[in-house]
């Protein structure tokens, strides 16, 4: 379906929200406030100990550090921290960078100009930092295997020499500068994912300083990339999220503009080439943007961190890419940072912000109702496909964490028993139990 379909949607879906026709807001509980040690910049969440629990992580420029928030299977968290990083600290990246299985922490510092990586241990603990030289002010990061050959990569997108810098990992844990790229604009951001179904990851960086406009660079699988491709967006764009926001198994690119008081939607052709954007409001100063299925029904769904409204507005997905109008649910002062996951362990999607002015993270658990659990549906769509049994498997063998299929571990116990592995087989074979 053509985007102007999905523009005429959009616009229809205003017009009746705006009639009376009221979507229902998921059921969230009380908020929870976790208290920070400063100012935060951004938020990111991961298995960092393998309990199969999401924990959460997040820089504080003025410290120079970052923190780390190991999920309670009670509630709240229990904090690490200081953890050092460079000076001025303000970008997050939680994946596995060296490979062994462990949620690896990557961070921007802008005022030392280098990239900190910290290794996890898989116990909630964490090497020294090592740090990278980059450019000035890296300010975006993105993660991938850019040249297939195993080991994860990084790109770094630098906010005041106007670059994108590819790391190309090493499978000793090193990291050799790739071709720098020109990226004119001010980067703010930066986010991997096959735009043209090639196989190959491409990068998208947002610019926000002298100009508001996305860059599109597909890779060529080698590490290298294709020349920058401008494409203009709201004022001022943040970091890009990449997601099927419209069900046709094309990544899509959104991006919230903060002086536009909105989120851009540009709709993939599956070619590396987008439709013209579309703008969804939201409320004042949107500095993030997220994606999940936050009222499980299959679509996902878009959430912004409004920092000048003190809260997060909620945009029903109604599918297509068609989205309902926004709903607002309050968070603490001045929301910069924003993660969309389960963070306890409900199978609905939870929100959590970082909140520059009150000094905290604040947790919007969500109270949704999942239905029955089918054993082995990782992805949550009453199925499980052979993918899903590989992750259930790797589970059992601790390749990989929990997190990586929590429906293979329906008694939470942070392990994968056969006797799961031959429900989840069952499940595959005969079809999930009726909700």
């Amino acid at each position: 379906m053509r985007w102007l379909k999905g523009v005429y949607g959009v616009v229809a879906g205003l017009a009746t929200a705006a009639a009376g026709l009221a979507v229902e807001t998921p059921p969230f509980g009380a908020r929870l406030d976790l208290t920070a040690p400063a100012h935060g910049a951004a938020v990111a969440s991961a298995d960092f100990n393998r309990d199969g629990r999401l924990d959460l992580a997040a820089v504080y420029p003025h410290s120079d550090a970052v923190w780390v928030y190991l999920a309670s299977p009670a509630g709240g968290a229990a904090v690490i921290g200081p953890l050092r990083a460079g000076l001025g600290p303000n970008a997050l990246l939680a994946a596995d960078i060296t490979g062994d299985g462990q949620a690896d922490l990557v961070i921007g510092n802008s005022i030392s100009n280098t990239v900190s990586l910290l290794r996890g241990r898989g116990d909630g603990s964490f090497d020294t930092a090592r740090d990278i030289a980059a450019a000035l002010a890296p300010s975006g990061l993105a993660s991938g295997d850019f040249n297939r050959d195993g080991v994860a990569d990084l790109a770094v997108a630098s906010r005041y020499d106007d670059t994108l810098l590819p790391l190309l990992g090493g499978r000793d844990g090193s990291f050799v500068a790739g071709t720098v790229l020109p990226v004119p604009g001010g980067p703010a951001g930066a986010a991997a994912g096959d735009l043209n179904r090639d196989g190959r990851l491409d990068l998208v960086v947002s610019v926000n300083v002298t100009d508001s406009a996305v860059f599109v660079l597909l890779g060529q699988g080698d590490g290298s990339f294709d020349a920058p491709r401008r494409i203009a967006v709201g004022a001022m764009p943040t970091q890009p999220l990449l997601a099927d926001l419209s069900g046709d198994g094309v990544l899509d690119i959104a991006v919230a503009a903060e002086n536009g008081d909105a989120i851009t939607i540009l709709r993939g052709r599956g070619d590396g080439s987008f439709e013209a954007e579309a703008s969804l409001p939201t409320g004042a100063f949107p500095a993030a943007v997220a994606a999940g299925d936050v009222d499980h029904d299959g679509e996902l769904d878009l959430i912004s961190a409004d920092s000048f409204a003190d809260s997060v507005s909620l945009l029903r997905s109604l599918g297509d890419g068609v989205f309902a109008a926004r709903q607002p649910l309050a968070t603490g002062t001045m929301p910069i940072g924003l993660v969309a996951a389960d963070i306890d362990r409900s199978r609905v999607v939870d929100l959590v912000t970082v909140d520059a002015l009150s000094h905290s993270l604040s947790l919007l658990i969500n109270r949704t109702d999942p239905g029955i659990a089918c054993v082995g549906d990782c992805n949550d769509n009453h199925g499980v496909a052979i993918d899903e049994l590989v992750r259930s498997v790797s589970i059992a063998l601790n390749l990989v964490s929990v997190a990586a299929c929590l429906s293979a571990d329906p008694d939470a116990d942070a392990a994968v028993t056969i006797s799961e592995l031959v429900a989840a087989v069952g499940n595959a074979l005969n079809g999930c139990p009726a909700s």
